[in-house]
């Protein structure tokens, strides 16, 4: 479509006071909190799982001593997509704005990038239940059968599915802590960032944020106050019920910027129209799964 003055008559003439509809203030960058942002330099960016070692076993006297090979874990492809938007103007309406609405459209735009910058990161957390979206294991981001390349399974998502609680996020807490590595080798995790949609905000809060439990009489200590670095409330969430808990495991949710976001304008000869565009080149999701702890709520 081309914004021409047959679509925008009212801002051809003096009378109008003040525009309104593209003034709004916007949420501070909230992917780069959940992401590890990372720089992409190939059409195609993979990640290789390897493994470590199992647990020694008692050698006897004169016998030889057990040897034992490492395996190559799981692969994770990302491939950069480019993403792109652009508004056509004709001259005439570019020359008759009396009210610079046309000069706003690149910050339009920019915006619109921004937006789908979030859209795209947190609808892995929106799909983390979803089996249609799978990751290098062929499992969904959240599951209670994740694989582990020495055999056997783990989960990062609560054995029953609750809503944000003090004692959800405690039990939470306590399972990412015992996770393994693909040898069933305990590790050592920490909770990060807990990540909410806003319909949790204020919930949220509470349990992080206070001395003592939530909602009890007694003085029991909020064990969970401090634990987390961050909390990223987000709108882009689209479950008001699920919530997550990011953790400090190296290559978790994943974020590749091939090319940064650009602005470009140029006019067409024939027909003068004058045309604004946008262009980020990225690839997002996650490599291994024990980067991120959910549950979709009980509901």
């Amino acid at each position: 479509m081309t914004v021409a003055t047959g679509n925008f008559a009212e801002l051809l003439w003096p009378g109008i006071h003040d525009r309104w509809g593209t003034a709004y203030s916007e949420y501070e960058p909230l992917y780069s909190k959940v992401f590890q942002m990372k720089k992409s330099s190939m059409r195609f960016e993979k990640e290789q799982g390897v493994t470590g070692l199992g647990l020694a076993g008692v050698k006897n006297e004169g016998d030889s001593i057990n040897y034992e090979d490492p395996f190559q874990g799981f692969q994770k492809e990302y491939s950069n997509i480019t993403y792109a938007l652009g508004s056509i103007v004709t001259r005439e309406m570019y020359e008759d704005d009396q009210y610079n609405y046309i000069t706003e459209i690149p910050q339009m735009l920019a915006m619109s990038m921004r937006q789908t910058e979030e859209t795209i990161s947190f609808n892995h957390l929106n799909r983390a239940f979803n089996t249609s979206y799978t990751g290098a294991d062929g499992l969904s981001l959240c599951n209670a059968s994740h694989l582990l390349v020495g055999g056997g399974t783990y989960r990062n998502q609560l054995s029953t599915a609750s809503d944000l609680s003090q004692t959800s996020l405690e039990t939470a807490t306590q399972d990412l802590m015992d996770f393994v590595d693909d040898q069933s080798l305990k590790i050592r995790v920490m909770p990060k960032c807990l990540v909410v949609p806003t319909a949790l905000n204020h919930t949220a809060l509470k349990l992080i944020e206070t001395d003592y439990v939530v909602g009890s009489a007694d003085n029991d200590r909020n064990t969970t106050k401090g634990l987390f670095q961050d909390l990223v409330v987000s709108p882009y969430l689209t479950d008001n019920d699920a919530w997550f808990i990011v953790t400090d495991v190296p290559h978790g949710l994943v974020w590749y910027d091939r090319r940064d976001a650009e602005i470009v304008r140029d006019n067409e000869f024939d027909t003068q129209n004058l045309k604004f565009a946008t262009t980020k080149r990225f690839s997002s999701g996650w490599t291994d799964p024990r980067g991120v702890f959910g549950t979709g709520g009980a509901a």
